[in-house]
C-alpha cells in the first residue's frame, strides 16, 4: 500500500511539473491559430477551415494552380440545402491533384489531396498547396 501511495505522488508530481510546458504549447498553438487557419494532415492529404466564402476559395485554389505550375483539369459543383461543394482537379508531371471546397459556417473546408498512384499520397505538396490557398484567400 505504501509503494502504491508514493507512486501516486510521483505521477503527481510529473503531471504539475509538465503543466507549464503543456500550457505554453496550447498559447503556442492559439497564436498560430490567430495568425492564420491551422492546416492539418489527414490520411491522404492536408486540410483546413478558412474564413473565405467557397468562391474566394476556389479562386485561390486556381491562383495556386497557377503558381505551383499545376495544370488544371475537371471541376464541379453542388448545392445540398445550405452546403456547397465544388471540387477542383489538377496535375503536374507526376501528381494528381484534387481540391474539395465545402462551405462550412461562415467559411469553407478546404481539402487537397496529391495523389502519386492509387495507393500513395504526397502530404507534403498537399501542405504546400492549401498553404497557397489559405493565404489567397
Amino acid at each position: 500500500m505504501r509503494i502504491q501511495g508514493r507512486f501516486n505522488h510521483i505521477r503527481l508530481v510529473a503531471a504539475l511539473a509538465l503543466l507549464p510546458v503543456v500550457a505554453t504549447g496550447c498559447l503556442v498553438a492559439a497564436a498560430g491559430a490567430g495568425a492564420g487557419a491551422a492546416i492539418h494532415l489527414s490520411d491522404r492529404g492536408a486540410e483546413s477551415v478558412v474564413t473565405g466564402s467557397v468562391d474566394q476559395a476556389y479562386a485561390a485554389t486556381q491562383q495556386a494552380f497557377r503558381d505551383m505550375g499545376i495544370t488544371e483539369g475537371k471541376s464541379s459543383s453542388e448545392h445540398d440545402g445550405d452546403v456547397e461543394t465544388r471540387e477542383l482537379e489538377g496535375s503536374t508531371t507526376d501528381r494528381d491533384i484534387t481540391v474539395t471546397i465545402k462551405s462550412e459556417g461562415t467559411g469553407a473546408h478546404v481539402e487537397v489531396v496529391a495523389r502519386k498512384s492509387a495507393v500513395t499520397w504526397d502530404k507534403d505538396m498537399a501542405k504546400q498547396i492549401l498553404e497557397k490557398i489559405v493565404a489567397g484567400v
